[in-house]
């Protein structure tokens, strides 16, 4: 038996595996990265979330660029209606606009271009049932200037049927802004011979009475202006006469005209005249005055100017009036002389004044 070993074989050098496993590994993520960018490869479920939400973060920080807003097109502009004599909604629109601050809402809406409006009715209030009706108005334009209250004092000349009596009278005017009373007495001796009344009420055409009252030795006569029928009632059973505008009683007539100069002292000129219907104890005329030139005239109580008027008798049993008006005691007459045709006078002048 040999004791020669058996030549033994000589591997190379081991190489250690865990490098090549490991460069294996990094080569297949390497490419499995190039081939999701390119092929889109699906990622594990926690890879997907993070890339979810990197992808919102840059949606949320991206700048859009918006397209130029188109050109708005020309305005037109709309063709004016024709005038028209009443206001347009739009122009009603505007005026009513103008009251509103500037945080009001307002509503923009258009109007259409055709819609005129129709015009409101104005209501004006209708008079009180209560208030006393007014008569029409003579002289749309005339002015009056009620004299204050007073008491003026005359002497009085008579004759009456053939004898010649002296004595005095009495003109009384109150008023307070509204109604109006008045009166005239002639005494003799210091008795009431007789008395004339008026009152009424004082309006905007002047005084309006209501009722007119004569009083001598006897009953007291009557006439009552029933405005709201429009006639004069009266009480003597004469027929009844129609009221009309701006008629005035033998006794008011004196405070009508103070208050005709009072408000426009320089309306009238000589020769003019104004008429007025006159309402006696028992029936209607209609007084017709002429002026005459301012004259100074003497009297118990003075020399003063005074404007005459006279008005000429219209009948066989009319009677001339002649006043004679005085700025000094506010136009109202400084004589008065009536006259009949029976020859009856009554001539009064005036001496004093003294309160009512």
């Amino acid at each position: 038996m040999s004791l020669a070993l058996p030549p033994v074989a000589h591997s190379p050098t081991p190489i250690p595996s865990w490098p090549l496993k490991g460069l294996a590994l990094v080569l297949a993520v390497v490419l499995g990265v190039h081939a999701w960018l390119l092929g889109g490869m699906p990622l594990p479920f926690h890879w997907a979330a993070d890339a979810a939400r990197q992808e919102s973060d840059t949606i949320a920080m991206q700048t859009r660029v918006l397209p130029p807003a188109k050109a708005a097109p020309p305005a037109v502009t709309p063709t004016p209606p024709a005038p028209v004599s009443v206001r347009s909604a739009a122009e009603a629109t505007a005026e009513n606009s103008e009251s509103f601050s500037p945080q009001d809402h307002v509503d923009t809406a258009p109007i259409a271009p055709d819609f005129i409006a129709e015009p409101r009715p104005i209501r004006i209030p209708e008079p009180s049932a209560t208030a006393s009706p007014e008569p029409e108005e003579e002289e749309p334009s005339q002015r009056y200037a009620f004299p204050p209250p007073v008491r003026l004092n005359y002497d009085v000349w008579a004759l009456t049927d053939g004898n010649r009596n002296t004595g005095g009278a009495q003109l009384s005017w109150k008023h307070d802004g509204d109604d109006y009373q008045a009166s005239l007495i002639a005494t003799k001796w210091r008795v009431n011979f007789r008395q004339w009344t008026s009152k009424g009420a004082l309006t905007g055409v002047g005084l309006a009475p209501v009722r007119f009252g004569d009083k001598g030795r006897g009953s007291e006569v009557a006439a009552h202006f029933v405005r709201e029928e429009g006639k004069v009632v009266f009480s003597a059973n004469t027929p009844d006469a129609p009221l009309r505008p701006g008629a005035q009683d033998h006794l008011s007539i004196f405070m009508q005209l103070a208050s005709l100069w009072a408000g426009e002292p320089q309306r009238y000129v000589a020769g003019d005249s104004i008429s007025f219907q006159s309402i006696g104890p028992r029936q209607s005329e209609t007084w017709t005055f002429v002026i005459s030139a301012e004259e100074a005239i003497t009297v118990p109580g003075g020399t003063f100017p005074a404007i005459k008027l006279t008005r000429e008798p219209s009948g066989e049993y009319s009677t001339k009036a002649e006043l004679w008006l005085a700025p000094k005691l506010a136009y109202l007459p400084a004589h008065i002389r009536l006259s009949e045709s029976n020859g009856n006078v009554l001539d009064m002048v005036w001496t004093g004044s003294e309160p009512p």
